[in-house]
């Protein structure tokens, strides 16, 4: 199998040409029209070698839409910035109808950057969009970022999509109290996945095309390591709740999951939403 997936700024190709081929659907969830231009040729051919394509698929559209809600929660209650790390070929800025004096932040490293700047130099967002070129694992460059985004704000959203399953515990745990240290900084979301079903073979067959971007962080429940940091849940959304929501139907995942999906429906369903959800944080 071709190598496709080199670092973790590659997966950024990946989940966009998922994002492409879901607004090709009649009944997409949502429209990215500008997913195929950022994955590329490329970023197709990692979805053609992606184990479990469907689930992969069906996970990813779960993914977006539920974090576009909790983007939605966080500006009805009133925030004037967004603050995406790690922010990949994300188009929330040009996707969702967002209020023009929004200001949203996209920090990545300088080769994403300027990949999308180039990309999509002639596409204007719904609101005040800026983009930062940082190495986030660089704790002094990410400190003196966020001290002086934490300045220039009154209330911000910091959304890190895809982002914590591939740092270390330690890693998270920095991450985690430089943003709680933010007065400014008020809310918090990222995707997570605990519990036993996340050691499904699909997350095994999965390491074949990340082997050199490996998912590291492992804790068993994430969402209490990071509440132990002093993040209170704000909102919860489980996958199987947003697929309903959706009108989407979990793929089928092979034995030994689809005996237990048929014979306890109720348990399977409960265990399922553990495992897979989009979290937002206050203080």
């Amino acid at each position: 199998m071709e190598q496709l997936i080199n670092n973790v700024s590659d997966t950024a190709l990946w989940i966009a040409a998922f994002r492409a081929q879901e607004s090709e659907r009649s009944d997409a969830a949502f429209k990215d029209v500008l997913a195929q231009k950022l994955a590329g040729e490329r970023g197709y051919r990692m979805v053609e070698q992606t184990p479990f394509k469907k689930f992969m698929a069906f996970a990813m559209v779960a993914r977006t839409t539920g974090i576009d809600q909790l983007v939605n929660i966080a500006i009805e209650r009133g925030i004037d910035t967004v603050i995406n790390l790690g922010a990949g070929l994300d188009t929330r800025p040009y996707r969702l109808p967002l209020p023009i004096n929004l200001r949203w932040i996209e920090a990545d490293f300088p080769h994403m950057i300027d990949y999308k700047n180039q990309l999509l130099e002639n596409d204007k967002p719904a609101c005040h969009l800026q983009r930062i070129a940082i190495d986030l694992s660089n704790d002094q460059e990410r400190k003196t970022l966020f001290s002086r985004l934490g300045a220039e704000t009154r209330r911000a959203l910091i959304i890190t999509e895809g982002v914590i399953g591939y740092l270390t515990k330690t890693q998270a745990a920095q991450l985690s109290h430089d943003l709680f240290a933010i007065p400014t900084f008020q809310y918090w979301v990222h995707d997570y996945n605990q519990g036993k079903m996340r050691r499904h073979r699909r997350a095994r067959a999965l390491k074949k095309i990340l082997v050199n971007a490996p998912l590291r962080f492992n804790e068993k429940d994430p969402i209490r390591f990071f509440t132990g940091h002093g993040w209170k849940v704000q909102e919860d959304i489980h996958i199987l709740d947003e697929a309903d929501r959706l009108g989407r139907k979990l793929p089928e995942l092979g034995f030994p999951i689809n005996i237990f999906q048929k014979l306890m429906p109720k348990k399977f369903r409960e265990r399922a939403n553990k495992t897979y959800g989009y979290i937002m944080y206050t203080k």
